[in-house]
């Protein structure tokens, strides 16, 4: 059912965005460029929206492998040169490249720290600073490896913050309500957790907490 209605929904919006598009260039009076480029703007809206109830709806199968951490965060990271350019955003990394691997499907955790840079993004409209900072840890009395993703963003108030997780819960209008909750079960799959802290006017700090990957005995799966 889901991936019928998006279908339904995807072919139109595309004829739209391209007749959109044709029509900006062809078009000289500044104002109906804005307009053009606002329906643009709304129907990539509307995709993401269609990406995102499709994600959680029918999230797929878990295929898990072991990967460097490294290579995930900056696989994440590479489609958002442009927009922390443009958002003056300083963004520091530091994530040894020789920690342990971890085990999860990789396309999914790239996903969800995708998802966690964009709203770090969000917040930051006029520029700030993104730090990602990896440490192994075993605080929780299991071997893993903890990963902090903190913006200086404006922050979120203490009492919608448990519910930042929860689907279908945005405090922006144009948010799908999805992205941390796709983020959370996508973490959560893999035997790893996740944790939100926010100061108000100070930013937001995501801690995510992956088990590493271990070496099967013979016979079984890894």
């Amino acid at each position: 059912m889901a991936a019928a209605v998006a279908h339904g929904l995807r072919n139109p919006l595309a004829s739209l965005r391209a007749a959109a598009q044709l029509a900006q260039h062809r078009v000289d009076v500044p104002a109906a460029r804005e307009q053009l480029n606002a329906i643009i703007e709304q129907v990539d809206r509307l995709d993401l929206r269609i990406t995102h109830l499709l994600t959680f709806s029918r999230p797929g199968s878990f295929h898990p492998r072991h990967e460097s951490l490294l290579a995930l965060v900056e696989g994440a990271l590479s489609g958002f040169a442009e927009l922390l350019r443009q958002r003056r955003v300083e963004l520091v990394v530091s994530v040894p490249g020789d920690l342990p691997e971890v085990r999860v499907d990789p396309m999914r955790l790239e996903q969800a720290l995708t998802e966690i840079v964009s709203n770090a993004l969000d917040a930051m409209p006029d520029g700030g600073r993104l730090a990602l900072d990896a440490r192994p840890d075993s605080t929780a009395g299991a071997y893993g490896i903890a990963l902090e993703i903190a913006d200086s963003g404006r922050g979120i108030p203490a009492e919608v913050l448990p519910n930042v997780c929860e689907p279908f819960f945005t405090t922006r209008p144009e948010g799908t309500g999805l992205g941390l909750a796709i983020a959370r079960r996508f973490v959560e799959e893999t035997g790893g957790r996740i944790a939100i802290r926010s100061t108000l006017g100070q930013g937001t700090t995501i801690a995510i907490w992956l088990p590493v990957a271990s070496v099967a005995p013979a016979g079984e799966p890894a």
